[in-house]
Order: structure tokens, then C-alpha cells, then sequence
């Protein structure tokens, strides 16, 4: 790839667990319909093992991970929190660096007025 086919962007991943698929389709999909990411990736089945009330607890959860613009990414964080089953979700932004052309501009076109390069 060469430099001028590789580009910064101003897009962010945010990276989000859920308990089972059905949710996973509920915050994907309610994401990218409510123009708040252009769209997801769900990472099947991992295991999480964590301390909640003084106890070590393990559950099977699932990743999603969401690509928007870095100015859009605390307005999909508050909607993934109103829509999410866990009392404390696990919702971490990731900003992206440089991508591929064609990809970062199709992004950027799916965010519209939301997002713009660097």
C-alpha cells in the first residue's frame, strides 16, 4: 500500500461486551439505524472473567465493535448505555489511526456531516 493510498481518519472504534447475540443485533443495528456508527463487527464468544461484589465471576459474552466518527462517539456511548442490559457496560473508545483509502472515505460517507479527515 502506499502512502498516498493510506489515510488518517477522524473515526473511532468504540469496543463494547454483550451477553448473546440478540444484543449484539440490538446495539449494532440500533447504532447504524440512528446514524451513530457506520458499522459493526460482533466477535463471537469469549469468555469474561471479572470481580463484581467481591466475587470472581466468569460469563460468556460476545464483542462488538463499532466504527464512528471520533465527534459522534460519546453520543453513541450514551445510547449504547440507555439500550444496554449490564448495570456498568464495558464501552471503550479506540481512536484509528491511518486506514486505506476507499475504506476510511466509505466511512466517513456513512457518518455524512458527522465526520472529516484530519
Amino acid at each position: 500500500m502506499t502512502a498516498d493510498h493510506f489515510q488518517p481518519s477522524e473515526m473511532s472504534f468504540l469496543y463494547v461486551t454483550v451477553p448473546n447475540m440478540d444484543m449484539a443485533r440490538v446495539i449494532a443495528g440500533g447504532a447504524i439505524g440512528e446514524k451513530l456508527a457506520a458499522c459493526a463487527n460482533v466477535l463471537p464468544q469469549m469468555t469474561a472473567i471479572y470481580e463484581w461484589d467481591g466475587d470472581v465471576e466468569e460469563e460468556s459474552e460476545l464483542i462488538v465493535i463499532l466504527k464512528t466518527a471520533k465527534s459522534t462517539a460519546s453520543a453513541l456511548a450514551k445510547w449504547i448505555e440507555d439500550n444496554h442490559p449490564y448495570e456498568v457496560p464495558c464501552i471503550l473508545e479506540i481512536p484509528l489511526g491511518r486506514g486505506n483509502h476507499d475504506y476510511v472515505n466509505w466511512l466517513q460517507k456513512q457518518m455524512g456531516s458527522r465526520s472529516r479527515l484530519m
